[in-house]
């Protein structure tokens, strides 16, 4: 018995699952807001640092498939992102670092997700309202 289904790679399913997953944990964590209180801040930090080994390994096997001008922004944002989530920040500070490494890592997840075809959820239903809106429109200019 023969499958007419196209094969996937394993490797681009587990990288498109694992970044998936990412911004659904950064969307969570942006839609409950980061709360300041110390408590809140280590907690969220250290859900956020767990991250950032995964999306940077994976940015920077995108930065080797792109071309020198991309290669060397990606680079440098992946730099900045490794540097900030390998860094202890000081009590009083951590609220700032944590806002600074939360959209860092976003920026290396809409790089990824480009890379990989992703539409993040916020365009597609931005996208799925425009065009329900037309249909709407074409019903009512139609009658």
């Amino acid at each position: 018995m023969t499958s007419t289904t196209p094969a996937t790679r394993t490797a681009d399913t587990d990288v498109s699952a694992s970044l998936i997953d990412a911004r659904r944990e950064l969307d969570s964590i942006a839609n409950r807001g980061i709360v300041s209180a110390p408590r809140a801040v280590a907690d969220t930090l250290t859900t956020v640092e767990a991250l950032a080994p995964t999306l940077i390994l994976h940015a920077r096997a995108l930065a080797a498939r792109l071309g020198e001008r991309e290669r060397s922004e990606l680079h440098e944002l992946i730099e900045r992102a490794a540097h900030r989530a390998s860094c202890r920040p000081r009590a009083d500070l951590a609220y700032e670092h944590l806002l600074v490494l939360v959209s860092q890592l976003q920026e290396l997840l809409r790089w990824l997700e480009r890379a990989h075809g992703i539409a993040p959820r916020r365009r597609r239903a931005a996208s799925a309202k425009h065009h329900t809106g037309q249909d709407l429109r074409r019903g009512f200019t139609g009658a």
